[in-house]
């Protein structure tokens, strides 16, 4: 569900279609069941559809056997920092588990055609355990191809942009993060930063009626319906395309509507970037922002901060390191293991500047300085890793 909001302006409208019915499909219940082309006795041991805790991921050893495995994946995008930290991710894991013969790549670079290419070349080429990134248009149009692997054999799983089809038989299981739950735990946090005497916000999603920023707003209003205090000043999600330039045009036209906006909410923390250009324009000190991490944000926080005392930053991960989930349910299918990781992982905050969140950290803490702009810091990459995927 993807931010998917990684993509340049240029991919936004693609991208838009493609979470236009992004969470139709997303099962919240455990349940397991047999994958496309797979043996039903051994999908069987892997959980799908089911939503919990980042704390119930598991090793890859607890996965691996010896059968060899050969890995495809396949990037609608893959042109920026967020695709290639993803893809290092991948072959990263895939590196802890001997029996792990290649890892090949393919980048749609937003071309549909050149992507559902892609899945079909690397289903000719052998592989067992497919990971694809469905974002290089509408979810659906990459489904014949993710079918037509499964039907293949292979052991299809699709990451981080939902292609809206159905678990256990056009793929084998989608794999996430849960985007409701991030809306809560964003308002939650904002709830405690306006404290009794409360205030107004806004939520600033993608494009207009995206699936993503839908499901964040309802987690949202859960939680306000129990604070009154705290006041979303609009129905709907504000539409910015989860592009920088948008968002802070966005947020000029509803500073110049509210006097009063004592907090953010922002699906994208690079997006976000453009909302606190807005206030400094505007003349008017920072407020409260709950986003997703974003590598200029955690390092630009402490500078804006001394001059805004009102300011706060909390971020859930950008997920980068989804694709070792995604990895790990298919190692576990190809060798007959059981694995019960969540399908969509449940984020709670990984920064917080207040200090207040257990297990959250401080922006200072999270920025990898010399990395670029938009590469998302929670990566589960060494700092060593990263740095030189970057300057290498």
């Amino acid at each position: 569900m993807s931010p998917r909001r990684r993509r340049s302006t240029g991919a936004t409208l693609a991208l838009a279609t493609a979470v236009a019915i992004a969470l139709a499909g997303c099962s919240t219940t455990n349940k397991t069941g047999p994958a496309a082309g797979s043996d039903p006795s051994t999908a069987a041991q892997v959980a799908v559809g089911n939503a919990g805790p980042v704390s119930a991921m598991v090793a890859m050893d607890t996965v691996c056997g010896t059968k060899p495995i050969k890995v495809g994946l396949v990037d609608g995008l893959g042109t920026n920092s967020w695709s290639k930290i993803v893809r290092a991710e991948v072959e990263d894991e895939a590196k802890k588990c001997p029996a792990v013969s290649s890892v090949d790549y393919v980048a749609g670079r937003g071309d549909l055609q050149a992507t559902l290419a892609g899945i079909t070349s690397l289903t000719s080429k052998g592989v067992n355990v497919l990971l694809v990134i469905a974002d290089a248009g509408p979810g659906a149009s990459h489904l014949s191809a993710l079918r037509a692997a499964a039907k293949a054999g292979v052991i299809v799983i699709p990451i981080a942009a939902d292609p809206t089809g159905k678990s256990g038989s056009d793929y084998f299981d989608y794999v996430d993060w849960d985007t409701g739950y991030s809306g809560e735990v964003w308002a939650r946090w904002m709830v405690a930063r306006l404290g009794p005497k409360g205030g107004n916000i806004v939520l600033l999603g993608g494009p207009a009626g995206n699936a993503v920023s839908v499901a964040e707003l309802a987690g949202i209003k859960k939680v306000l319906a129990g604070a009154p205090q705290v006041k979303l000043l609009t129905d709907d999600p504000v539409t910015t395309n989860w592009d920088p330039a948008m968002e802070q045009q966005a947020m000029s036209g509803l500073l110049a509507k509210y006097p009063q906006i004592d907090g953010i909410i922002s699906d994208y923390g690079a997006a976000a970037t453009g909302a606190i250009r807005a206030f400094q324009n505007a003349g008017r000190p920072l407020v409260p922002i709950a986003t997703t991490d974003d590598n200029e944000l955690s390092c630009g926080f402490d500078a804006l901060k001394a001059k805004n005392s009102g300011y706060e930053l909390a971020t859930v991960s950008s997920r980068t390191w989804i694709g070792r989930v995604g990895l790990r349910k298919g190692v576990a299918v190809a060798n007959g293991k059981a694995n019960a990781e969540p399908s969509l992982l449940q984020l709670d905050l990984y920064e917080d500047s207040t200090g207040g969140s257990q297990g959250a950290i401080a922006p200072s803490k999270a920025c990898k300085s010399g990395l670029p702009n938009d590469a998302p810091p929670s990566s589960q990459l060494t700092t060593a890793q990263l740095g030189a995927l970057f300057t290498g």
